[in-house]
């Protein structure tokens, strides 16, 4: 068992959180030396076999956690696509300390019973400290709902759409300055193509007659795109053994009491409306209801699994595609003709993913060979 070591104690090449995932080549040793464990004595063979099916349980396990994931922050990209859209909607009807709090105190009960299923046979998880999690759920979470909120009321789109789209830039500084993981250089260009993809995706020039101005919820977008990529890695790292269903629960229970409390506060004699309005027709609550599965149940969720499976940057690079899925539905669905411009920051955004998936590819197999 001495030999699986130097498998579970190399980083990913991605700057993911240490797990699973293997080398090729270090399985391969380990079934190589398992085969001759097999041929050498009957009573090594039972070892051999144990050691030969661990070591491809790791590999196996490894690569299709991580495709496993990436599937995941493509449906994750297709949920997320309306979230500004659907935001601007509301902030018509709703304040948004209101949307805040009700997002994520009507998706705990719906996280509540996923869990409730999805765990029932799995091993009780390790305990944590209960101010680790009412942390990553009200800094994490509920910092980056209320700065983002507020940020998308205040703020011109095109520089919103902008600073949303240096999502894998600061996730990559983000990790680096709070938890010291390092940045695989090689993922620069990839980076900036997704980042220079996504603003051009997401910014119409012809919607505005002023030009771009700049309405200062730009620095709220930022801090919320901080607080989010922050909660990410912290919520793996403290919560290594949970089920991302029971992480995501604790996440929208915690911050959404915690933002219930706040919106009631500024209610007394601030910015916040007490009661809420009534929706004046029902596709107004069906929006909030859509939103509030898609985006904060099933979306959260999976993004937490593909941050675990390939790393906060990475999963970041992914969520980039939202924009692009945006337009996509909205030629699918309406018929819109998308222009050249979204077009070519499509196209440089899956460059951006193909250029980094391929390094990373490039980088575990460099490992391999060491």
């Amino acid at each position: 068992m001495s030999s699986l070591v130097p498998v579970l104690s190399i980083c990913k090449a991605d700057g993911a959180p240490c797990g699973r995932h293997t080398v090729v080549m270090q399985v391969q040793r380990l079934t190589a030396q398992a085969t001759i464990w097999e041929s050498a004595a009957p009573w090594h063979r039972a070892a051999g076999s144990q050691l030969a099916n661990l070591a491809w349980g790791f590999w196996f396990g490894g690569m299709m956690g991580r495709w496993m994931g990436v599937g995941g922050l493509l449906l994750v990209a297709l949920f997320w696509g309306g979230m500004i859209p659907l935001t601007k909607y509301q902030l018509v009807r709703w304040d948004p300390y209101f949307l805040v709090a009700i997002r994520s105190l009507g998706a705990a009960p719906l996280l509540w019973l996923l869990m409730m299923w999805t765990d029932r046979e799995r091993i009780k998880p390790s305990p944590v400290a209960t101010w680790r999690i009412w942390t990553f759920g009200v800094v994490g979470n509920g910092g980056f709902a209320v700065l983002y909120t507020v940020g998308v009321q205040f703020s011109d789109p095109i520089l919103a759409a902008i600073l949303t789209a240096t999502g894998p830039a600061v996730a990559a500084v983000t990790d680096r300055v709070f938890f010291k993981l390092p940045f695989n250089r090689l993922m620069v260009p990839g980076l900036i193509a997704s980042a220079a993809g996504c603003a051009l995706a997401s910014i119409d020039p012809g919607a505005g007659e002023d030009g771009i101005a700049f309405g200062g919820g730009e620095v709220l977008i930022l801090l919320s795109v901080i607080c989010w990529s922050w909660y990410s890695t912290v919520a793996q790292r403290w919560c290594p053994d949970w089920s991302q269903v029971r992480i995501t629960f604790v996440t929208m229970a915690t911050s959404g009491l915690a933002m219930t409390a706040l919106y009631l506060v500024l209610s007394i004699n601030g910015p916040a409306h007490f009661p809420p309005a009534w929706p004046e027709a029902p596709i107004e609550g069906f929006s909030l209801l859509w939103y509030i599965v898609t985006v904060m149940v099933m979306g959260v969720v999976l993004w937490n699994a593909g941050v675990r499976a390939v790393g906060v940057v990475t999963a970041s690079l992914y969520i980039n595609l939202t924009p692009v899925v945006a337009i996509a539905i909205l030629v699918l669905m309406q018929g819109a003709k998308p222009t050249t411009q979204q077009l070519l920051g499509g196209l440089l955004v899956l460059l951006g993913i193909v250029y980094s998936e391929w390094r990373i590819l490039q980088a575990r197999r460099a490992l391999a060979l060491t």
